[in-house]
């Protein structure tokens, strides 16, 4: 299966050839990186927060009760769901492709262990990955903890709240370590959500220019679920994989991440590339398993 070292050697070996970072990585770190301090200035800003320590809720910048943070919070939660709802329905996974922090980081983790067997990243990139990972952990503290819990918490509340952030941090590491995108194929209850919603989508991958194929399956060894990109068109259901249920079409399935097309770009040199992603010329439907 191409999740692991096949898909590390032929992925981020090929991307290596060329010059530059790819269009896809630059787009993806940016959303990444936006997306991230957004979050994480509402806490810090106290434009919302939920004090589990010491009842020191905020909504914009004012001391709020509970109940009332929690009702203030409900429309914008409940909107942002219904535009990810409405997105993975016409468009597919690109959150799990473009925005999703977790998928960063095992992408990262990723590149982190085919750089450090080629001997082109020293061990500075553990630190760097663990760095990471612990500032998501503090985001996610963020919103749950005020942090001046170190300053004036008692014993017992710096103990738990430091346990929080060590044991989250550690945790995150050995998991994008350990799993890498193997998580994104098999475990992410995230990824099953938007996979059960997107069945039928209007953007995917599309073999757009078979004449130019090279038959060298770097587009398969490079998709970090299991796909074949040249045979996203029949939109095939599948056999379930960890928490992914029986039944999804490949469309469905597919994060919409690039991966496949930046090495079929790669392959293909100045022709027009076979694969391409961005909207279909018709809508993706499941077709039933072919006998």
């Amino acid at each position: 299966m191409p999740v692991g070292d096949r898909r590390n050697r032929t992925l981020y070996g090929l991307l290596a050839k060329r010059p530059g970072v790819h269009r896809y990585t630059w787009m993806r770190w940016g959303i990444g990186i936006v997306s991230t301090i957004a979050v994480a200035l509402l806490p810090l800003t106290g434009t919302l927060r939920i004090d589990l320590w010491d009842g020191r809720h905020l909504w914009l910048g004012e001391r709020v009760g509970l109940v009332e943070v929690l009702k203030a919070f409900a429309f914008p939660f409940l909107a942002v769901n219904i535009a990810i709802i409405l997105a993975s329905r016409f468009l597919g996974r690109y959150l799990c492709g473009f925005v999703c922090p977790i998928g960063n980081l095992n992408r990262f983790s990723e590149y982190f262990r085919w750089a450090w067997r080629k001997g082109r990243l020293k061990p500075l990139g553990l630190v760097v990955l663990a760095l990471a990972c612990a500032l998501l952990v503090a985001i996610t503290f963020s919103f749950w903890v005020d942090w001046h819990v170190f300053v004036e918490g008692s014993p017992k509340a710096i103990a738990l709240s430091s346990t929080f952030l060590v044991g989250g941090t550690l945790a995150l590491v050995i998991l994008v370590r350990a799993w890498g995108m193997r998580f994104c194929r098999e475990l992410c209850p995230s990824g099953v959500y938007f996979a059960l919603l997107g069945p039928e989508t209007r953007a995917g991958i599309e073999f757009a220019h078979p004449e130019n194929c090279t038959d060298c399956h770097a587009c398969e060894n490079s998709c970090p679920v299991d796909l074949h990109p040249r045979e996203m068109a029949s939109a095939e259901v599948r056999k379930g994989m960890g928490f992914y249920p029986d039944g999804l079409s490949n469309h469905a399935n597919c994060l919409r991440c690039g991966d496949c097309v930046a090495v079929c770009e790669v392959t293909t040199f100045d022709e027009a590339t076979p694969l391409r992603l961005g909207f279909l010329p018709e809508p993706a439907k499941d077709t039933e398993p072919t006998s």
